[in-house]
């Protein structure tokens, strides 16, 4: 199946990333997104992200994104959707800005006690002030697993791979690996938060060090199941 490949490529990013690690530059991170979810019609629903990342060991804010999109619903476990992101960098050089147009398939089953969760995702990034789009497509396979009434344990693993190379910008290939694990905990009938360690390893050009980050996240999900 294409999740089991995404894992096995996930886990020799990873394991590369770890051998390589001696070149890469670390960072220690906090990443608190917040999600929301809610019907516009019908099937259609309303979905907005709003990400706050703060690096450099947790000095300061260097990464904000917003990135709302509509969902059609087709079934409880199978959407897509469609939309747009805006990202800003904060760097000693000053701002990058980032737009995205966005679209997503996620699908959801249940077997025995897990939840498992596949999001395939391909985005169109515009860089400021670079000319030209660079294309990436990205899948996230997660597994829920419920430990009490109100608490579950869960793993992801996400592959980013680009599909060109954008002069001055991203270039072909792999160009980084998310692995997560965490806790999670409903807090209320339409809302839980999740808890954990994120390894994010980063493939940069030939000019630039890896980027390896160690990131604390608090993730809340307000109106979906995810």
């Amino acid at each position: 199946p294409f999740f089991s490949l995404v894992v096995w490529l996930g886990t020799i990013t990873l394991s590369c990333g770890q051998a390589a690690q001696a070149a890469a530059e670390q960072d220690f991170q906090l990443w608190t997104p917040v999600m929301l979810d809610r019907t516009v019609y019908k099937k259609v629903h309303g979905y907005l992200e709003v990400i706050p990342r703060v690096g450099d060991n947790v000095s300061g804010l260097n990464q904000f994104m917003l990135r709302p999109a509509l969902e059609y619903r087709l079934k409880e476990n199978f959407s897509l959707f469609a939309g747009y992101a805006w990202l800003s960098n904060y760097t000693d050089s000053g701002v990058q800005n980032e737009h995205r147009i966005w679209q997503q398939v996620l699908m959801n089953k249940s077997f025995k006690r897990c939840l498992l969760i596949n999001r395939s995702r391909i985005e169109q990034r515009l860089f400021e002030p670079i000319d030209g789009a660079s294309v990436r497509v990205r899948h996230l396979v997660k597994v829920n697993y419920p430990v009490h009434k109100r608490v579950y344990a869960t793993v992801s693993n996400e592959l980013f791979i680009n599909l060109n190379s954008l002069e001055g910008g991203p270039q072909a290939g792999i160009d980084q690996n998310r692995l997560f694990a965490g806790v999670g905990i409903k807090t209320l009938k339409k809302a839980r938060v999740e808890v954990g360690y994120q390894y994010q390893y980063i493939n940069r050009s030939d000019r630039f060090d890896d980027q390896a980050n160690h990131a604390i996240v608090i993730q809340s999900f307000v109106g979906r199941k995810d």
